[in-house]
């Protein structure tokens, strides 16, 4: 089965062409939450998904969002991925955008693993990632040995490096800051590099 990529923290238009050209990525994560040093204003996240092509999806990444945000934003993307929301509160944002939602459960001990069963049913997928939100950390992936759901991204830390290991446990991949030279700024030959490896596992 091959490998799915999502690169997230989008936020140039020099990146999308970047990746574009090596291909091998099928989501960009746009993220919109303002302590982020990705963080995007929707006018400029309207500029950059303007030239995403429609083979890529576009992800909206959220954290516990207004309604009313969610409205403003629903019509760009084809994924809305949220953070921090409960499984009442994922079901409404999932309504009133009428988009598939992506439901990010944050690990910090196994037992956390088990959260994505409450959202069974509102999810249509699932991401898991470290507690350390925005801090680039791993958690112990051996939590998530049980998981019966198929539609899941591994996330937190993921690097060039451990990306060969990573897709032992998923083969749903979720990239961020191991392709940056600093905080929200992403280097193309990170990305050139990882998304040849990518192509060779």
């Amino acid at each position: 089965m091959p490998i799915e990529i999502k690169i997230c923290g989008i936020n140039s238009k020099n990146i999308i062409q970047t990746i574009i050209q090596n291909g091998g990525c099928q989501y960009f994560g746009f993220v919109f939450y303002p302590p982020s040093p990705r963080n995007l204003s929707i006018e400029e996240s309207k500029k950059l998904v303007s030239i995403v092509p429609d083979y890529i999806k576009k992800v909206a990444v959220l954290v516990k969002p207004e309604n009313s945000f969610v409205e403003k934003i629903k019509n760009q993307f084809d994924y809305l991925q949220v953070y921090e929301t409960s499984p009442s509160e994922s079901k409404t944002i999932k309504l009133i955008s009428n988009k598939k939602i992506i439901q990010v459960i944050k690990v910090k001990k196994e037992e956390d693993v088990n959260l994505y069963k409450q959202y069974i049913g509102v999810a249509d997928k699932f991401l898991f990632d470290s507690s350390a939100m925005e801090k680039s950390s791993i958690f112990n992936w051996s939590y998530l040995k049980n998981i019966v759901i198929n539609e899941w991204f591994l996330a937190g830390g993921i690097n060039i490096n451990n990306l060969e290991k990573a897709s032992k446990i998923s083969k749903k991949i979720d990239i961020s800051s191991g392709l940056e030279d600093n905080p929200g700024v992403k280097s193309s030959k990170k990305v050139s590099d990882f998304l040849k490896k990518v192509k060779n596992l």
